[in-house]
């Protein structure tokens, strides 16, 4: 088992035992993959971003996430439905630190996992937006998408990421959108 597969689980145990619903390597639609998503009983959904390496970090940094992810916070009203409303990086503790909290934006948390599998809170993270998601449509996606995965690889979220590349093309986000209006309501 790989060293971020390990971070992973350590994280679904932490957010199962707060009595969260988790699920590891999702995807979702405008901000690509998330290494964990924990949604509690608020409807307050928490992305935890697994880092094991510095190189790692510094390459995220570079993704068009954090252009998404900043044009949300700069309309909330409009895209707030689009992002998690905690962000949180996880990585490794080390004499050394992979991360540090002076790297991060003001809203990202920042959490340690021991050796031993302890986790250490560096930074709490700050509420990005008030919007609570509806848990059942939530949960519906998170099943649509893990079982896309499942049965047709990446070619199903494949084809949608690629219409929807650019969050600012309206047209794809419809079609995106109206992709999920036809799944059956729980």
């Amino acid at each position: 088992m790989t060293l971020t597969k390990e971070i992973q689980q350590t994280i679904c145990k932490a957010e199962i035992q707060k009595g969260n619903l988790v699920a590891e390597n999702l995807t979702y639609f405008f901000t690509g993959e998330l290494d964990v998503a924990s949604v509690n009983k608020s409807g307050y959904v928490s992305e935890f971003e697994v880092k094991v390496s510095r190189s790692d970090f510094k390459a995220d940094a570079k993704k068009r996430k954090w252009q998404y992810y900043e044009y949300c916070l700069q309309h909330p009203l409009t895209t707030r439905a689009r992002v998690s409303n905690y962000f949180t990086y996880v990585c490794p503790a080390s004499d050394k630190p992979i991360i540090t909290e002076n790297e991060l934006a003001p809203y990202m948390g920042l959490i340690y996992v021991e050796d031993d599998g302890i986790l250490t809170i560096i930074r709490k993270p700050k509420l990005i937006h008030k919007y609570k998601h509806d848990i059942v449509k939530l949960i519906t996606k998170m099943l649509t998408v893990n079982n896309w995965k499942a049965y047709f690889g990446a070619q199903r979220l494949t084809i949608l990421n690629r219409e929807a590349k650019a969050a600012y093309d309206q047209r794809a986000i419809e079609k995106l959108n109206e992709s999920f209006t036809h799944l059956p309501r729980i």
